[in-house]
């Protein structure tokens, strides 16, 4: 077993150390702005690219409708490769990142309305786990009403809480192959959602192109992903409770300025506050910051480069002992215990049944916990067909729960078949390292396709 994970971590690091080193030539172009923020106020700065009249950008089928107001859309992503990990299921932070060696990460039919002042969006997503197993379900299902006084938003379904950069946005439009580590562990696998409603206001901040609140209030979704992560065997707590799993209540304000046609900046501070598995409280802050050059600015074509950074961090209260799915606790034993039962003529207890139980309330116990955790990404687009870039990301860890401090390097290469970008091949070297396991070396190569016009967001 040894000379086997040696042997594949000379190859992996090899076929790494190529990949850092490649450079392609630039040409005339596009580069594309295929990881806008997503709240949809705030759109890119190229949001209609022009398209090349060949039989490849025909196929994206921007232009189809049903009716002229029913907009489909079709994405699949696959990802193949290898790693040094005997596990490769452990280093994945979401349930669409590589979990074998072969991995469809997302299989997504979904429909865009768009009927004048109501709009609305559907989709369904299937994807493969760790054995393989085929699993398909309800992703997002919302309408809203737009263009409302005061530039006022209503939204109401199921669907993705706006959260900083990521939360929102489904993984054919992600940068790498995979999920940030920091939005995996705190953000439900990077996938947190809601069934309720929300509102988004403009900020009436003159300085600024966008600025907006958005405030969603709600309950967990019914289908839960069956993706399992490892933890330390001496944990205290178990790590799935700190996860939302009772109201949820999160806030997005999203700042957008354009210094001139080719420069932006975009800030984003986000909050979610909600019960845990623990029957307690889960809090969850972001501060995010990006800044977007593009050599034509909102005109199409020219080079481009995107610096974004995010930073997170998670307070939770956890309790010893069994967790709760729906975020309460039968009994609060984690206080000063009261004897159930009551004593008879002779001073013993008619309900002996209970005194096992008592005892065992008796050795739980409470702890108030915290985590940080952030990610760097820089992207290069040299024109429309190449684009590279490296994301460094990192989580602090909590030893009560099995959480390890881990640290994660990605670069990579990304290559588009035509200027609408609606086929890709990308190749990402991923160098992961914790106290834990050490150091685990993997290699992925990912192809995609998208089908349809923009998505309502």
């Amino acid at each position: 077993m040894t000379t086997t994970r040696t042997s594949q971590s000379v190859l992996i690091v090899t076929v790494a150390a190529a990949l850092a080193g490649a450079i392609f030539p630039g040409s005339n172009g596009i580069a594309g702005d295929s990881s806008a923020p997503p709240d949809s106020v705030a759109p890119a700065l190229a949001d209609s690219p022009e398209v090349s009249e060949n039989l490849v950008d025909a196929m994206a089928l921007s232009d189809v409708s049903l009716g002229g107001f029913l907009f489909p859309h079709l994405h699949a992503f696959g990802v193949f490769g290898d790693s040094t990990a005997d596990d490769i299921d452990s280093l994945a932070s979401g349930h669409h990142d590589p979990q074998r060696e072969a991995t469809l990460q997302s299989l997504e039919p979904s429909v865009s309305l768009r009927a004048g002042m109501l709009e609305g969006f559907a989709t369904a997503s299937g994807h493969t786990d760790a054995h393989g197993t085929f699993d398909f379900g309800l992703e997002e299902g919302f309408l809203k009403l737009v263009d409302l006084p005061l530039g006022i938003e209503l939204r109401g379904g199921q669907f993705y809480n706006r959260f900083g950069f990521q939360n929102a946005l489904h993984n054919h439009s992600w940068m790498l192959v995979d999920q940030n580590l920091v939005n995996g562990r705190f953000l439900q696998e990077g996938e947190m959602a809601i069934l309720g409603g929300e509102a988004t206001i403009d900020v009436p901040l003159s300085m600024m192109q966008v600025s907006a609140i958005s405030v969603a209030v709600g309950g967990l979704p019914s289908h839960e992903h069956d993706h399992e992560h490892e933890h330390g065997e001496e944990a205290e707590f178990e790590a799935e409770g700190a996860n939302f799993a009772g109201t949820l209540v999160t806030a997005n304000w999203v700042n957008q300025y354009d210094i001139n046609d080719m420069n932006r900046l975009t800030s984003t501070l986000s909050g979610a506050w909600g019960d845990n598995m623990f029957g307690r409280e889960t809090q969850i802050y972001g501060l995010g910051f990006e800044y977007l050059w593009r050599e034509n600015g909102y005109g199409a074509g020219g080079q481009s480069l995107r610096w974004r950074n995010e930073l997170m961090y998670r307070h939770f209260g956890a309790v010893s002992g069994e967790l709760h799915e729906h975020g309460h606790e039968e009994e609060d034993h984690d206080h000063e215990h009261e004897e159930i039962g009551h004593e008879d003529e002779h001073g013993h207890h008619e309900d002996e049944d209970h005194e096992e139980e008592d005892h065992e309330h008796e050795d739980r116990y409470r702890a108030s916990l915290d985590e940080f955790g952030l990610y760097s990404t820089l992207v290069y687009g040299f024109n429309d067909t190449w684009e590279t870039g490296v994301r460094a990301g990192w989580v602090s860890g909590i030893d009560e729960v099995g959480l390890d401090d881990r640290f994660r390097l990605s670069p990579m290469v990304t290559w588009y078949a035509n200027p609408t970008r609606n086929l890709l091949a990308r190749i990402q070297y991923n160098w992961d390292h914790s106290d834990e396991f050490g150091d685990e070396h993997s290699i992925w190569f990912q192809v995609g396709m998208t089908f349809g016009g923009p998505e309502v967001r």
